[in-house]
C-alpha cells in the first residue's frame, strides 16, 4: 500500500471546498450564513481523512461518511425525532421530508440574495459535504491532479449563477486562492515523489518551485482584482444579459414562503410594534397567482409618497385607523398596514407600493425593512351582512381575469365539494359564510404528515392543516363558485404592551394568511376560514376575535380564561393546544425531554447520546489500539515478519517520547542514536536494531534473535509506559492524532 500522502497536500486539497462555499455569501447575503457550509465540508474531510489514514475501503468510508451527515442533518433539522440523539425515526424522516418539500416551493419563488432560510443552508450543507468527500477521493486516495478541483468549482459556478452580483470579486479571489495552492503544492509534491530533482536538490528545489510559483499567482490575482476593473470598458454593460433577464417588473419574495418558518421556528421572535387605536390584520400582500400549491404575485411597484391610489372600501361602513410601525426582525422587504392602506404619513425610507394587491414595500435600495419606522392610514371595511347580501354580482373584466383565474390541473373534487358544502346559499356572501363554517370544523395544526400527491386533496382527506391550506382552498372554491378571490398574508393584531395603551408586540406566532373576496360595490372583504382564528371588527363574519396569545384585543390586561385539555396542556377555554415538538412547552421544555416528576430535573436526549458517546470513546479507544496490535501479532507467521511486529511496537511507544525515525537513517543508525538516550535502556535498544536489521537482510532468522526481538520490544514499551503514570498514557491514547497521523515507519505486506 502506497505511504501516507504529506500533510501539505491534504491540507490544499481540504481548502479548495470550504473556499468554494464560501461563494453562498453571494446567495445568502450574510457572512455567517455560510459558516454551517464550512464547517461541514471540514467534517466531512476530516473524516475522509481519518479513514484513508485508518486504511478503511473505500465502500466503508463512504457508508462512515454518509452516516455521519445523516447524523449531523438530522440533529440540526428535525432534533428531537431520532432515538438516543442519532438514530432516525419515522419523525425524523416525515421532518426531512418536509423540509424538501419547503425548499423545492421556495426555490422556485426566491432571487438572490435570499434569507438564509433552513432547507437552503441544509442542502447547501450537504452539498458541501458530498463534494469535500469527492475531492478528498480525487485528490488523496486516486492521486489525481485536475479532478479534484471539479467538485468545489461545480460548488463555486453553482453560487457565482444563483447568486447577487454582491461579494463578486472577494469570492472569486478566495477559490482562486485556493485552487492555485492544491495545484502548485500537488505539482511541487508530485515531482519531488518521481524523483525528478538531483540528491542536492530535494529540499531546494521544491522550496523554489513552491515560492516562485505563489508570488506569479499572487501578481496574478492582485492585478487581476486591482486593474481589472480600471480597464477602459469595464463599467460598460454585458453584451449578453443573462441575470434578472426579461421582465421589468420587480419580482419579489412572496411572504408565503416564510408562514410555515415563522410559526414553527420564529414563534417568540418579536417582528414587529404597532401603535393603533384598534387592533387588526396586519396585513403584507394580496397574492393572486396560484401554481403548484404556492401563492404568490408578480406586479408593478412604484415608488408613492402620500396618498395611496388603489382598490380601497368604496361604499359601505367603513372606519379610517392610523397605525405607527416600528419594524425589528421581520427580515422581508414587505410592510404591513391594516387593509386597505390609504395614506402614508411619514417613513425614514422611500416606500413603493402596488395599487392591485394595495401592499407596500420598501424600495430596492434597502435590504430589508428592519428597522424602518412608518405612519400609515388605513381604510378598514366594517360592512354589515345586510350590505354585503346586497352587493351585485357582476364582476368587471380586470378583476375576472386576474382574480377567477384557476390552474388547468386543479383537481375536480374542488368544485365538487365547493358546490356540495354552498348548496342552497343564494347570494355570494351565504356561500363564502358556508365555505368558512364548513373549514372552521376542521383541525389546526402546524404538523402535517409528509405532502404527497395533490396537496388539496390530501388536505381535504386529512381535514388538517394550519392557515397556509384553509385560506388557499377557500379561495380556489371561491373562483370555482364565480367569486373573485385571492390569499392575503400577513400578521393577527399581537399582544398589546403592559403600560402602553394602543401598542401591540407582533411576534412569530401571530404569522398568518387569510382570504379575501371581492365584492362588487363595495372591494375585498376578508373572511376567516382557520379555526382559532378570528378577526376583530369583522361582524359580518359571526367570528370572535381570536389569535394565538393569552390576552384579549378589547382588553388589553385580562388573559383568556384557561381549560386543561386531554393532553394536559393549558389552553383558551374551550380549545385544546396543539402541540408541536419544533414549538417547546412553554419556550422551557422542549420535546425529546425526559422529566423527573420529583426534582424537575430535565434530562435531554440528545446529552444521553452525546454522553454516551463520550464514554465509548474514552473506553473504546485503547481498546482499539490494544485490538489493534494484537492482531498485527496474529498476522506474523515468519521470523521476520514477528521482528517486524516488534518493531512496530517499539516504534509506536517511542512515539509517545517524541522520537520519530527520519526517512533519512537506516534502522541500525537509528537505534545507535537512541542507544544514547539516557531515558531508554540501550541494550535492549541495541538488540532490537541488531534483529531488525538481521530481519531485513539474512535469509533465515534464528528463533533465539526473534525471541531477542520481542523481549527487548517488551522492555522498551515497559521503560516508556513506566515514565508517566496510567492517566497520563490514557490521555495519550485518547489523542485523535494517533487516528489521523499514522505511525512514521515502513512495514512488510501484511502486517
Amino acid at each position: 500500500m502506497s505511504p501516507a500522502p504529506p500533510a501539505r497536500l491534504e491540507l490544499a486539497a481540504a481548502a479548495i471546498v470550504p473556499a468554494s462555499a464560501f461563494g453562498f455569501v453571494r446567495v445568502f447575503g450574510e457572512q455567517d450564513a455560510v459558516l454551517p457550509l464550512i464547517g461541514a465540508s471540514l467534517l466531512s474531510t476530516a473524516l475522509a481523512v481519518a479513514a484513508r489514514r485508518l486504511r478503511l475501503p473505500l465502500v466503508v468510508s463512504i457508508a462512515v461518511s454518509l452516516a455521519a451527515l445523516s447524523i449531523l442533518v438530522i440533529s440540526r433539522y428535525a432534533p428531537g425525532t431520532s432515538t438516543f440523539g442519532f438514530i432516525p425515526t419515522g419523525e425524523s424522516i416525515t421532518a426531512l421530508r418536509q423540509l424538501v418539500d419547503d425548499g423545492l416551493l421556495q426555490f422556485r419563488e426566491l432571487r438572490a440574495p435570499v434569507e438564509p432560510l433552513d432547507p437552503f443552508i441544509a442542502a447547501a450543507m450537504i452539498a458541501a459535504w458530498l463534494m469535500a468527500f469527492l475531492t478528498d477521493w480525487g485528490a488523496l486516495r486516486l492521486r489525481l491532479a485536475f479532478e479534484p478541483v471539479l467538485p468545489g468549482a461545480l460548488l463555486f459556478i453553482f453560487s457565482a449563477v444563483l447568486g447577487s452580483g454582491e461579494r463578486r470579486l472577494i469570492s472569486t479571489l478566495v477559490f482562486a486562492i485556493a485552487v492555485a495552492a492544491w495545484a502548485i503544492t500537488q505539482r511541487v509534491t508530485d515531482l519531488a515523489h518521481n524523483s525528478v530533482w538531483l540528491n542536492a536538490d530535494r529540499q531546494r528545489g521544491p522550496l523554489d518551485l513552491a515560492r516562485n510559483a505563489s508570488l506569479f499567482g499572487v501578481g496574478a490575482l492582485l492585478v487581476g482584482a486591482l486593474v481589472g476593473p480600471l480597464l477602459p470598458g469595464a463599467e460598460a454593460e454585458e453584451i449578453y444579459t443573462w441575470r434578472n433577464k426579461g421582465d421589468p417588473v420587480r419580482t419579489v419574495v412572496s411572504p408565503y414562503v416564510s408562514i410555515q418558518n415563522r410559526l414553527v421556528t420564529q414563534q417568540s421572535t418579536r417582528l414587529f410594534t404597532v401603535t393603533s387605536d384598534r387592533p387588526a390584520y396586519w396585513r403584507l400582500a394580496g397574492l393572486d397567482k396560484y401554481e403548484d400549491g404556492f401563492w404568490s404575485t408578480r406586479a408593478t411597484f412604484e415608488e408613492e409618497d402620500g396618498d395611496l391610489p388603489g382598490l380601497k372600501p368604496s361604499a359601505g361602513t367603513t372606519v379610517t385607523v392610523r397605525q405607527t410601525f416600528k419594524i425589528e426582525s421581520l427580515e422581508a422587504i414587505w410592510l404591513p398596514a391594516a387593509f386597505a392602506p390609504s395614506r402614508v404619513i411619514g417613513s425614514e425610507g422611500p416606500v413603493t407600493w402596488n395599487s392591485d394587491t394595495s401592499s407596500l414595500t420598501v424600495d430596492s435600495s434597502r435590504p430589508t425593512s428592519d428597522g424602518l419606522e412608518y405612519t400609515v392610514d388605513s381604510v378598514l371595511p366594517m360592512y354589515t351582512a345586510e350590505e354585503l347580501r346586497a352587493a351585485p354580482t357582476e364582476v368587471p373584466p380586470s378583476i375576472a381575469e386576474q382574480y377567477l383565474s384557476l390552474p388547468d390541473d386543479i383537481t375536480p373534487r374542488l368544485g365538487s365539494e365547493a358546490e356540495a358544502i354552498t348548496a342552497g346559499a343564494t347570494t355570494n356572501y351565504d356561500r363564502m359564510l358556508a365555505l368558512q363554517e364548513h373549514f372552521r370544523t376542521f383541525d389546526y395544526s402546524i404538523r402535517l404528515g409528509p405532502r404527497e400527491g395533490d396537496p388539496i386533496e390530501q388536505f381535504l382527506n386529512e381535514r388538517i392543516g394550519f392557515c397556509q391550506q384553509f385560506s388557499g382552498t377557500f379561495a380556489l372554491m371561491a373562483r370555482h363558485l364565480g367569486v373573485p378571490a385571492r390569499v392575503a398574508v400577513g400578521f393577527t393584531w399581537g399582544d398589546p404592551v403592559d403600560g402602553q395603551p394602543g401598542v401591540y408586540a407582533v411576534s412569530g406566532r401571530q404569522t398568518h394568511a387569510w382570504p379575501e373576496v371581492w365584492f362588487s360595490g363595495l372591494g375585498w372583504v376578508s373572511f376567516e376560514p382557520t379555526p382559532g382564528r378570528g378577526q376583530p371588527d369583522a361582524l359580518y363574519n359571526t367570528i370572535e376575535p381570536q389569535q394565538d396569545s393569552l390576552i384579549q384585543p378589547d382588553q388589553p390586561g385580562q388573559e383568556t380564561t384557561t381549560t386543561e385539555g386531554p393532553n394536559g396542556l393549558a389552553g383558551p377555554a374551550g380549545q385544546d393546544l396543539d402541540f408541536d415538538p419544533a414549538l417547546g412547552l412553554g419556550d422551557d421544555l422542549v420535546a425529546g425531554d425526559v422529566v423527573s416528576s420529583e426534582s424537575g430535573f430535565s434530562i435531554s436526549s440528545r446529552w444521553i447520546a452525546a454522553i454516551t458517546l463520550l464514554v465509548v470513546y474514552a473506553l473504546g479507544l485503547p481498546a482499539w489500539h490494544r485490538l489493534r496490535r494484537a492482531r498485527r501479532a496474529q498476522r506474523a507467521t515468519t521470523g521476520s515478519e514477528r521482528i517486524e511486529v516488534a518493531w512496530a511496537d517499539a516504534a509506536e511507544a517511542l512515539e509517545r517520547l517524541g522520537l520519530i525515525r527520519p526517512s533519512t537513517s537506516t534502522r541500525r543508525e537509528w537505534t545507535e542514536k537512541l542507544a544514547s538516550e539516557m531515558r531508554l535502556p540501550s541494550d535492549s535498544i541495541l538488540s532490537l536494531g541488531n534483529a531488525a536489521t538481521v530481519a531485513r537482510y539474512a535469509p533465515v532468522v534464528p528463533e533465539s534473535t526473534v525471541t531477542a526481538a520481542e523481549t527487548a520490544a517488551a522492555e522498551i514499551r515497559t521503560v516508556v509506559y513506566e515514565r508517566e503514570s496510567w492517566w497520563r498514557n490514557w490521555l495519550t491514547d485518547l489523542d485523535p492524532r494517533r487516528l489521523l497521523q499514522p505511525t512514521k515507519r515502513r512495514l512488510l505486506a501484511g502486517t
